[in-house]
């Protein structure tokens, strides 16, 4: 979020910074903020790119070393692929459509179930119960059943409770598998849920970007302050802040163009150097600006300013350029109208 001139000032480069650090930090942050507060507020548990955040809501893991509060990542994974042992995150749903189901237990993972039954027309989704009142559930897996539809369920227990949990869980409500979140890695998101995680990570890395880029905003109208007074030739082009503009080598071209005529005929040959002076590798156009510059030197050296004026009129491509050069051809022949008045008088 640069300013649009992109000017070579202590502002601008404090606002590049900025971008290149606390935008990441900000986007993090809010993304973190976001998924967790989504899944606190709506059951809901976002997904992005397959990966997701869930909140530990209880101690039932902690004989696992996860505490209360923790955030740790899950990431949505082929439930046939699940066994025991497996950390899993899940909506411990009950569904009605499976009561009358008989479940066999499987034994090895490599065993099966023969399908024999249809799927049940009346069976709920995970979509029909997100957001309701079934909160994402955190435990560990300690039996794998299967139906005769193909439908696979799970025994679930949290390794800190004296018993499993009492409602197998159905695979279409398993939301993803645990992976693996150092300590260090959940204390961090702890921390970026925290109020106080909020307000460095978001709040502050906002605040200092927003006082950057006003900074850098301040220091923009400045600049077109500047180039007003030069293309009036209200401040001599060896001021310093004449000269800071300058060296950015990024000034307007209609201010380069005009400043010109406004400069003492001793001093045009220094500062037209000076002017013309684009930063880093030229562009196409800023190439044919270059020639016509130096033609445009000569014209107004052998044959005036009206003429060195119509030459880049001819080449402007923006009209508010070309009112600028013909407000200015105005001006020029309104002097020399006086001028001629006086002397002959």
């Amino acid at each position: 979020m640069t300013n649009k001139k992109g000017r070579n000032t202590i502002y601008t480069l404090a606002g590049k910074i900025g971008d290149i650090f606390l935008i990441p930090i900000l986007l993090l942050a809010l993304v973190v903020t976001l998924v967790i507060f989504t899944q606190n507020q709506s059951n809901r548990v976002p997904s992005f790119f397959g990966l997701s955040v869930v909140k530990v809501l209880s101690g039932s893991m902690e004989n696992s070393g996860f505490r209360v509060g923790d955030s740790v990542f899950i990431t949505k994974t082929n439930t046939t692929s699940l066994w025991v042992d497996d950390i899993i995150a899940f909506y411990q749903y009950p569904d009605d459509a499976d009561k009358n189901l008989e479940k066999i237990e499987l034994k090895n993972e490599d065993d099966f179930v023969e399908v024999t039954l249809p799927e049940p027309e009346n069976r709920k989704q995970i979509s029909d119960i997100t957001g309701g009142t079934y909160r994402v559930i955190f435990h560990q897996i300690v039996g794998v059943y299967q139906d005769h539809t193909g439908a696979r369920y799970f025994k679930t227990k949290g390794t800190s409770n004296a018993s499993s949990d009492g409602v197998l869980v159905r695979d279409d409500f398993v939301v993803g598998k645990y992976l693996e979140t150092p300590v260090w890695l959940r204390d961090v998101l702890r921390w970026i849920s925290s109020s106080m995680g909020m307000i460095f990570l978001v709040c502050l890395p906002l605040g200092i970007m927003i006082i950057l880029q006003s900074l850098a905003l301040i220091e923009q109208v400045n600049f077109m302050y500047i180039e007003k007074k030069l293309m009036n030739g209200k401040m001599s082009w060896q001021e310093h802040e004449a000269q800071r503009l300058i060296k950015a080598g990024e000034m307007e071209i209609i201010c380069r163009i005009i400043m010109l005529i406004k400069i003492p005929n001793d001093e045009r040959e220094d500062a037209f150097e000076d002017i013309w002076r684009f930063k880093g590798d030229l562009s196409q156009r800023q190439q044919e600006l270059l020639e016509i510059a130096n033609i445009s030197y000569d014209v107004l050296d052998k044959k005036g300013e009206k003429e060195y004026l119509k030459l880049w009129k001819q080449n402007m491509l923006f009209k508010s350029d070309i009112d600028a050069i013909d407000e200015q051809i105005k001006i020029l022949s309104l002097n020399n109208y006086i001028n001629n008045k006086i002397n002959n008088h």
